[in-house]
């Protein structure tokens, strides 16, 4: 019988060094964000310890977490919930579960969530976020911007599709970053489980059609994976980011700089930045214009906030290497995740981020320098932003015109490319300019269009037949002269401030004598 009892112990023993060895693994795979193979040693270890409510309450939170990271909602949902019946102690938990309820639209859930998260954890730093998500989502909703966004088929598969980038003399390239099928270059990353991406590109023709996207041809691409990528304003160097996998360690990313031969892209050389320890991984770099800032994401370096963060490293001259990574500091990154910044050519940041307030996953912020690390933040709104991640924004120079990437409802593929632009608002005025007592119409009338700071804005005469037309600026209040020898001056006031929507006003005027 003592025999029979040992053996018993010793079985349990093993299957719960077994458990515990499987949990391990899972959390090192996470860590090192090889979140597929994660899933399947969390999933396994909930399928074997089903009653086991603790572990069921980690393994299910892990897997849950993965899914997040992964930009599965459902799913992330799915994991959080159990968590949450199974009495996770963390809670952390809630503010996840919340986040993924908010992504699937289900905003009055997520809010219950949100609201127990602030109740458990007040003092966390992202307490008050949940809460004001759902208010700016609502806002936006109800108020949207003018910009108006459609997908662009043509780039786009059933894959992953995202960060584009414009050759920047004309717009006519667009380089962008796919996991679809390679042939030359066929990889499993075990991250998320689809092909390792690559960079491509596509091309507009004298028709100004785009042609079907090509792997971008020379060294950069590898067996490895490519992505998350930028060009110098002159489009002959090329940064991108490549991460390098290994299952005893972490994926090893790092920048690299590609510089262009005829239409090749070689010479490939890692970009040195000091002070980055081997166990960290670094990626998403942004070139400001002069070559001479590189902003880049990095996970848990010292001075971190958490999460991923957005640095910046400088050099006096492009031929001299970078100098120590500087945080951009707590205005711009937060205990969440910042990721893919972008620097436009009049030094704006654009960035995402899931740890700011916003309409669910990643949402695009504006982020203008102040002095220092002082910068003030917005939301780009709706329809940029969405309930699922949009990331990736470039614009076209200083058009408000571009291309932003979306996991959004309605897409073609996992995540896809999308074309924006601001249209124009256009102000008219016209009419015709009358003698009171004759009604007969008045040529030559001289009319003045001015500001509100009366600085003349614009000049005309009504045609031969007493008529007129006149453009107007958006943001202004005019006051409009009319002058007509031996008569006496007459005004109109027209205001195009704050108007949102093209209008045309109509101001007929009577003079007298």
């Amino acid at each position: 019988m003592t025999k029979t009892l040992a053996i018993g112990f010793l079985i349990i023993f093993s299957i719960s060094g077994y458990a515990q060895k499987r949990m391990k693994m899972g959390i090192l795979a996470m860590e090192q964000e090889q979140f597929a193979k994660a899933i399947e040693y969390f999933d396994s270890q909930i399928q074997r310890s089903p009653r086991k409510k603790h572990i069921v309450a980690e393994a299910a939170f892990n897997t849950g977490y993965c899914y997040k990271k992964l930009s599965l909602p459902q799913n992330a949902s799915k994991y959080f919930q159990k968590s949450v019946q199974n009495n996770y102690e963390d809670p952390i938990v809630y503010l996840y579960y919340g986040e993924s309820l908010q992504m699937l639209q289900k905003y009055d859930s997520a809010l219950l969530y949100y609201e127990k998260f602030k109740q458990l954890a007040p003092n966390h730093k992202l307490a008050n976020k949940g809460v004001e998500s759902i208010k700016y989502t609502f806002e936006m909703l109800e108020n949207p911007t003018r910009y108006e966004v459609k997908i662009r088929g043509v780039f786009n598969s059933g894959e992953y599709d995202f960060c584009p980038f414009f050759e920047a003399r004309n717009n006519k390239k667009v380089y962008f970053t796919s996991t679809r099928y390679a042939p030359t270059h066929v990889t499993i990353s075990p991250e998320s489980g689809e092909f390792c991406s690559n960079i491509f590109y596509s091309e507009m023709n004298k028709d100004g059609r785009w042609s079907d996207p090509l792997i971008v041809p020379g060294l950069v691409n590898t067996s490895d994976e490519e992505g998350a990528a930028c060009l110098n304003h002159k489009s002959s160097n090329l940064y991108f980011t490549r991460c390098k996998y290994d299952k005893d360690f972490d994926k090893g990313c790092r920048i690299y700089v590609a510089k262009k031969v005829g239409s090749y892209w070689g010479q490939i050389k890692e970009v040195e930045i000091p002070g980055i320890p081997d166990s960290i991984s670094i990626g998403h770099p942004a070139i400001s214009d002069d070559e001479l800032s590189l902003y880049f994401v990095a996970d848990s370096l010292l001075g971190g906030l958490g999460g991923k963060d957005i640095y910046r490293v400088t050099r006096l001259k492009k031929n001299m290497p970078f100098g120590s990574p500087q945080n951009l500091g707590d205005n711009v990154n937060t205990e969440a995740d910042e990721v893919h910044p972008y620097i436009r050519s009049n030094g704006d940041l654009y960035f995402s981020s899931d740890g700011h307030p916003g309409m669910g996953g990643l949402d695009i912020f504006l982020a203008k320098h102040i002095d220092g690390a002082s910068y003030k933040i917005s939301n780009l709104g709706s329809p940029l932003n969405s309930s699922h991640d949009d990331f990736g924004i470039v614009f076209m120079g200083m058009k408000e015109e571009g291309y932003l990437t979306s996991r959004r409802i309605g897409g073609m593929g996992k995540t896809d490319l999308y074309h924006f632009v601001l249209p124009e608002i256009n102000f008219t005025i016209s009419g015709t300019v009358y003698d009171k007592y004759t009604n007969k119409p008045l040529p030559d009338v001289e009319i003045n269009v001015m500001n509100q700071d009366y600085v003349l804005m614009d000049s005309q005469s009504t045609d031969e037949h007493g008529q007129y037309n006149i453009d107007l600026k958006p943001e202004n209040n005019y006051i409009i002269y009319y002058k007509l020898s031996g008569y006496k001056v007459d005004k109109a006031s027209v205001e195009t401030k704050n108007l949102t929507d093209s209008k045309h006003f109509n101001r007929d005027i009577f003079l007298i004598k």
